[in-house]
């Protein structure tokens, strides 16, 4: 299996939101919030969805179980305050190109404004 077909958009998304937008690492506190679910929400903020919505919702809950893929994978180093990208997860994030990047944070948006637009 190819990384193109092992890492689908909200992977890449997360990876690559991460990357360009938090410097590769992300420091928080995160309260009553998986660790998981805390990276989700700041990644899921880049697509400048609605919050609130069941859209957003479930763009999360995607989003949270990619964080989860990729720390399993060893792409992200998740630990009790702080998700980086490991030397994999950079080199992954530096072949995701910038209109790539904004390619996936433009459909995930469209996707969580969802059936209020149509």
């Amino acid at each position: 299996m190819s990384e193109e077909e092992a890492f689908d958009k909200y992977d890449k998304m997360v990876i690559a939101g991460l990357h360009r937008e938090y410097f590769g690492s992300l420091l928080f506190s995160r309260g009553g919030m998986s660790q998981y679910e805390f990276v989700a929400r700041a990644v899921a903020e880049l697509t400048g969805a609605q919050q609130g919505t069941r859209e957003y919702e479930e763009l999360v809950s995607k989003l949270a179980k990619s964080v989860k893929k990729l720390a399993e994978w060893g792409v992200l180093d998740v630990k009790e305050y702080e998700a980086r990208l490991t030397a994999w997860g950079q080199s992954l994030a530096n072949s995701i190109s910038a209109e790539e990047f904004e390619k996936i944070r433009q459909e995930l948006a469209k996707e969580a404004a969802g059936r209020r637009r149509r």
